[in-house]
């Protein structure tokens, strides 16, 4: 569990935990740490996998975004009627946000599509921390919470994150409106 000076010192550049690559502030080998991780959740929970290593293309997002699902009935979702496509994909998924400033991640349900001539999917945000709304989707949050505590992680909860920051308090996000909070301390992006 984090403490409160923890999530305060966030938002001044600090480190927020002690151990390494967290406590250098090393982002290689954050990202090197994860793409580990990530390897593994596919093996062990035989799942695919579309993730977020490059900050959503432009400016800097302080969470690796990774998406994980099963080409099964549970997460097959009908495609959208658009275009006059096709060939469309379009799946429910888990979305697991690991942080790049502490040893923490959170879960989201989150649906992405794509198609010959793009795609489209959710944007991460703190109202939907813990909102998982498909069977299949619970299933395998069980399974990969597992794997990232055997590595270390911790797993925090809407409730946890939810928390206003002291006044005055910035964050430079584009993924929430309002006051911030300790999600957007810890899960924010930039463009």
């Amino acid at each position: 569990m984090m403490s409160d000076s923890s999530f305060d010192a966030l938002p001044q550049g600090q480190a927020a935990d002690e151990r390494p690559p967290w406590a250098e502030r090393d982002e290689d080998a954050i990202d090197a740490f994860y793409r580990r991780v990530c390897s593994r959740i596919e093996r062990e929970t035989r799942t695919l996998s579309r993730i977020e290593w490059d900050h959503y293309g432009s400016g800097y997002a302080s969470f690796v975004d990774a998406w994980f699902y099963r080409d099964e009935p549970g997460f097959r979702l009908p495609p959208f009627k658009r275009l006059g496509l096709r060939k469309e994909f379009r799946y429910t998924g888990l979305a697991v946000l690991l942080c790049r400033m502490a040893p923490v991640f959170v879960f989201i349900e989150g649906e992405k599509s794509w198609h010959r001539r793009g795609g489209s999917g959710y944007l991460p945000s703190g109202s939907e921390v813990d909102q998982l709304r498909t069977d299949a989707v619970r299933e395998l949050a069980a399974q990969v919470q597992g794997v990232l505590e055997a590595e270390g992680l911790t797993r925090l909860s809407r409730r946890q994150l939810s928390v206003p920051l002291p006044t005055g308090t910035q964050v430079p996000t584009m993924l929430e409106n309002g006051a911030y909070t300790r999600f957007d301390a810890l899960f924010h992006w930039e463009d």
